[in-house]
């Protein structure tokens, strides 16, 4: 993100003044009520593999004899759903049970523009506009864990809601009031008092280049807000041994972005990000790159977030993921279109996604509008930010 709290993250301007004082915590257990107003707290976690995200893991039957699909290493669900085995053998049955995969037709084979149009729909980023429909009354209604959003994704603040990047998952706590008490730290309230006023101080810069310094005034609003929140406490040595994250706080590793992602779900937060790199795997022409990234490092701690926030019976938390555009044949190229996997308990399982042997999908398929009023549609939005659902066979009532 550009200039200020956005682009070093928040948190770390609240570092000094996140913590309350002794006698101002709320009592009760670890991972207490939600912030939001919903009867059902409702979360959407983007897995963004930038670069791309091959076909094999949302249509691999129509793959057979490419990127080294045969007969025997994928699974075909119901609906038309078929993945590669290294997804179908590690997760659970609710998991592929509430799986669909979205064909989203965009037609752009170049990053920077698939990811800024990915990401531009509804009149602002996409993510925010999202999040903004689901509301409640979180501090932060959304989040980039690990690192800002991508330089081609578009920036700013939709109704007041902008991307915080969540870089550090102690100073998280400590900004949300869960840390242990520390006399060095000021009451909440003085606290806020402090920022609000140092807003103030600001405005006239901020009114003088709203455009440069969005990110500052957006930063001052979310800190400003998280500490005029009750306080949440969090068990975070029992999140750390969930994720096998041994001592480290600080959110680098797919598995410690996945925690912080647990964590500001659990906080209230609407859209978490995540970006992952390395994706764009030209020349993987029997898919060995994209399995062995997937079985090295992403699917351990995916799986743990599945069985912990996906199948919890009391929250609507869905996944997406997808790339920049599926990979191309031959030679694992740039394929102008994308076949994205969302999971969801509000998911029915089944394809509008299925390619083709050349990795097409058919004319007829939903472009980069249909992906995000689809996930709309099973977060049970009311508004519609997105317009209608344009894959309605792949909702559950």
């Amino acid at each position: 993100m550009r200039n200020g709290f956005s682009r070093r993250g928040f948190l770390k301007g609240l570092a000094a003044v996140g913590g309350a004082a002794v006698g101002a915590r709320i009592p009760g257990a670890s991972w207490i009520g939600e912030a939001q107003a919903a009867t059902e707290p409702t979360s959407v976690l983007f897995l963004h593999f930038i670069g791309g995200y091959n076909a094999i893991f949302a249509s691999a039957q129509q793959l057979q004899g490419s990127f080294g699909v045969t007969a025997g290493n994928y699974t075909a669900l119901g609906g038309g759903l078929s993945v590669d085995n290294t997804f179908a053998n590690s997760m659970s049955a609710f998991v592929k049970n509430h799986m669909a995969a979205v064909g989203v037709r965009h037609g752009i084979s170049s990053h920077p523009g698939a990811q800024s149009a990915l990401w531009t729909q509804g009149g602002g980023n996409a993510g925010l506009v999202l999040a903004n429909s689901i509301g409640g009354k979180a501090s932060i209604k959304a989040a980039v864990v690990g690192g800002g959003l991508d330089a081609d994704m578009p920036k700013g603040a939709v109704g007041g809601t902008s991307f915080q990047s969540i870089t550090d998952m102690q100073k998280t706590i400590d900004a949300l009031g869960g840390g242990a008490p520390d006399p060095r730290v000021p009451d909440r309230g003085i606290a806020a008092s402090g920022m609000t006023n140092a807003d103030k101080m600001s405005a006239n810069a901020i009114a003088g280049s709203p455009a440069s310094l969005d990110s500052l005034a957006n930063g001052y609003k979310a800190a400003i807000d998280t500490l005029k929140q009750p306080v949440q406490q969090f068990d975070f040595a029992e999140l750390k041994t969930a994720y096998k994250l041994g001592n480290g706080t600080a959110v680098r590793s797919f598995g410690s972005k996945l925690a912080a992602a647990e964590l500001m779900i659990r906080s209230g937060t609407n859209v978490v990000t995540l970006l992952d790199g390395g994706w764009d795997t030209h020349g993987d022409d029997n898919g060995s790159v994209v399995r062995n990234k997937m079985t090295s490092y992403v699917l351990a701690p995916l799986n743990t977030f599945f069985t912990r926030m996906v199948q919890d019976p009391n929250r609507n938390v869905i996944v997406v993921m997808m790339g920049d555009f599926s990979r191309s044949l031959p030679g694992s190229n740039h394929q102008p279109n994308l076949t994205a996997t969302v999971i969801g308990k509000y998911v029915k399982q089944g394809s509008t996604g299925r390619v083709n042997a050349d990795v097409a999908l058919p004319a007829t398929a939903p472009g980069i509008q249909g992906l995000w009023s689809y996930v709309s549609a099973v977060a049970k939005t009311a508004d519609k930010p997105f317009g209608n659902n344009q894959h309605p066979s792949l909702v559950l009532a």
